[in-house]
């Protein structure tokens, strides 16, 4: 038997679940006899993209986000295309978003699908994750050893202000430096008017996602946001 610990924020709870569970959207409910259940992630086949469907994401990305309408899409995209973006909108790769401001509606493409376009590159500076935060501007720790050790060396940086660093409710561990967080942090403020999710918010921003949502759980947790469920924010 394992336990799991609970999280308490804004009068709710939150099961602290095992790491493996950060990249599905639901999980599954089973039912084995009265008052005992089985939670489990999908069990279905893992849904992977081909190349040409990275390459027509890459496409949409490369449209002004303003101007990423169902509308305008459709008229730069062959038929062919546009059967692939059906498929991808119907595995929720990718989703129209309507808002107060994006009346026609707008392509976003789901946060969890952004890790599979970004090319596989293996950096000299990744095992160094100090010289790694100041070359990007923040950092995403996933394990709880390493990110204890490395504030221990941040230690007088995060005293004095120069390094921000909160834990999120998905375990996760986000360091952002004064400058990138002070730039991100004007940049998202004066866009967010509305709930989106981070994946919208850091394309709309045109910042690196892993950057914005470092940004967006410190904004969060200092109580210039609020992030209503997991991945959605909102302005408070």
């Amino acid at each position: 038997m394992a336990k799991v610990r609970i999280l308490k924020k804004q009068g709710k709870a939150y099961l602290e679940l095992p790491s493996e569970t950060l990249n599905c959207d639901e999980l599954e409910l089973f039912l084995l006899k009265e008052g005992y259940y089985l939670l489990s992630i999908p069990l279905g086949k893992k849904d992977e993209l081909s190349e040409a469907e990275k390459e027509l994401l890459r496409k949409l990305l490369s449209i002004r986000f303003e101007k990423r309408t169902p509308p305008y899409v459709a008229k730069v995209l062959s038929d062919a295309e546009k059967e692939m973006l059906k498929s991808l909108e119907q595995r929720k790769h990718v989703n129209v978003f309507r808002g107060q401001k994006y009346k026609q509606g707008v392509y976003n493409i789901n946060d969890r699908t952004y890790p599979l376009l970004k090319e596989i590159a293996v950096k000299k500076v990744a095992s160094d994750p100090i010289s790694q935060l100041k070359a990007q501007g923040f950092l995403i720790i996933k394990d709880k050893r390493a990110a204890f050790e490395l504030s221990k060396k941040l230690n007088q940086e995060m005293k004095d202000g120069r390094v921000a660093g909160v834990k999120g409710f998905d375990g996760n561990f986000y360091l952002v430096t004064r400058e990138y967080l002070a730039a991100a942090k004007a940049t998202i403020a004066s866009m967010l008017t509305e709930e989106m999710d981070v994946g919208l918010i850091a394309s709309a921003s045109k910042l690196d996602q892993d950057g914005c949502t470092a940004v967006l759980h410190l904004m969060a947790e200092n109580g210039d946001i609020i992030e209503k469920k997991k991945g959605i924010f909102a302005p408070i």
